[in-house]
């Protein structure tokens, strides 16, 4: 599958779900209030603030409600996401595949969300957008990690189905694109989402644009010897455990 290709059926679904984005994207807004969090702590410069992957806008919203002064500009891909964004807000239709917008330029914090996993090479873009920053400026970015979805993976491996799941960057791996002065601090989180059974878990993906895939469509018998061999919880209901890194850079 070539880039052009692959890169084009991610924004298709992540703006065929802009307008559903809000209501079903629960483990993107707590992510957003456990980064305003860091951020607060961290105190950056006022100044360029930078929200690369900024889908609707609720993180960007957090960030100019909580801090006096603070306009974020908001980066995506996908236009329909942009227009969910708040009257007024600056946006930026823009493929972060590519360079930066050459005026995006002396930035005291970029941060990125739920959306480096999805570039084509996310480990060359560190360099890129650390090199945006101001002197003491933070590029903050948080991303699922390698070892997310042990349940589905497990479930996969055990019955020799196709896992269908992203392939994930390791948090290890990524410490070699940087200086090791350059990293600030490396957070790590853990989130389970239940549910009813694997239909609703894989509705739940669809329903933010996160689905796709290089793998084939499974198939109704697939499906269904995945819900017959997903490990339950003492309710019969099936998890979905996210591993969660949070990579801070200061410059």
């Amino acid at each position: 599958m070539t880039n052009n290709y692959w890169n084009k059926k991610i924004n298709d679904n992540f703006n065929n779900a802009a307008y559903r984005y809000s209501k079903y994207s629960l483990v993107q807004k707590y992510f957003a209030n456990k980064l305003l969090i860091i951020i607060k702590e961290l105190e950056p410069q006022i100044g360029g603030w930078i929200d690369l992957g900024a889908g609707t806008g609720y993180l960007a919203d957090l960030l100019e409600k909580n801090f006096m002064n603070i306009n974020v500009i908001r980066i995506d891909l996908s236009p329909n996401m942009l227009k969910e964004n708040k009257k007024n807000s600056q946006t930026i239709l823009w493929d972060l595949n590519n360079d930066l917008p050459p005026y995006i330029n002396k930035a005291s914090l970029i941060i990125s969300s739920f959306c480096f996993h999805w570039l084509n090479e996310p480990e060359e873009k560190l360099r890129e957008w650390y090199d945006r920053l101001v002197p003491g400026g933070f590029l903050i970015v948080l991303f699922p990690n390698n070892e997310s979805f042990p349940e589905w993976k497990d479930t996969c491996k055990k019955n020799k189905l196709e896992y269908s799941g992203l392939s994930l960057p390791c948090t290890n791996t990524l410490k070699k694109f940087v200086k090791k002065d350059e990293i600030f601090q490396i957070k790590k989180f853990i989130y389970k989402e239940t549910f009813p059974n694997i239909y609703k878990l894989f509705k739940s993906i669809i329903n933010v644009g996160a689905h796709t895939s290089q793998s084939r469509r499974k198939t109704v018998s697939e499906l269904k010897l995945m819900q017959k061999k997903w490990p339950k919880d003492q309710y019969q209901k099936v998890n979905l455990t996210w591993s969660i890194s949070v990579l801070i850079l200061k410059k």
